[in-house]
């Protein structure tokens, strides 16, 4: 693979950590206006119940993200085949099903607790959220088996030649 797409990505995977912790600082700010100038809800306590369950869903997704890193650092070192990157897919794959319970978990607490009415957006967010976490989760342990098979087979091939 070419040098320049692997420090791309890399710059890529180093602003996507960049702008989730930034919104992840500005999130209260954020909600509490959102909370008290859109929905006039001053009296509850939504908008922190709210912010902790985002940043419980936030936790595996940023775990997820780090182990991306590793895995452009080990491009950028042309070290694709070493054993590390089956164990990062691995976290990854982790990473991803803890976020499809996390997410489901949390959301169906706030319309249980808050009688949140379940509205189409939410419905459809819940759907594509959790379809998108299995797949992930998926592709992620097939891709890890799929490492794991090729290191085996280069390191057959290395003891052989």
């Amino acid at each position: 693979m070419n040098k320049n797409i692997i420090k791309v990505t890399n710059g890529l995977v180093m602003a996507g950590i960049f702008l989730t912790l930034l919104a992840l600082i500005s999130l209260p700010l954020v909600m509490t206006a959102f909370f008290k100038s859109a929905l006039s809800m001053t009296d509850t306590n939504l908008d922190m119940v709210v912010v902790i369950a985002i940043y419980i869903c936030a936790i595996p997704y940023l775990i997820a993200l780090f182990s991306l890193k590793k895995m452009c650092k080990l491009l950028l070192l042309n070290q694709p085949f070493s054993s590390d990157m089956p164990k990062q897919l691995k976290i990854i794959s982790k990473c991803s099903f803890s976020e499809l319970l996390l997410f489901n978990l949390t959301t169906l607490g706030l319309f249980i607790v808050y009688d949140i009415y379940l509205y189409a957006f939410t419905i459809v967010s819940c759907l594509v959220i959790s379809f998108v976490s299995l797949v992930i989760c998926l592709l992620s342990l097939v891709f890890a088996n799929l490492f794991k098979t090729a290191i085996e087979i280069k390191n057959e091939n290395d003891y052989t030649v």
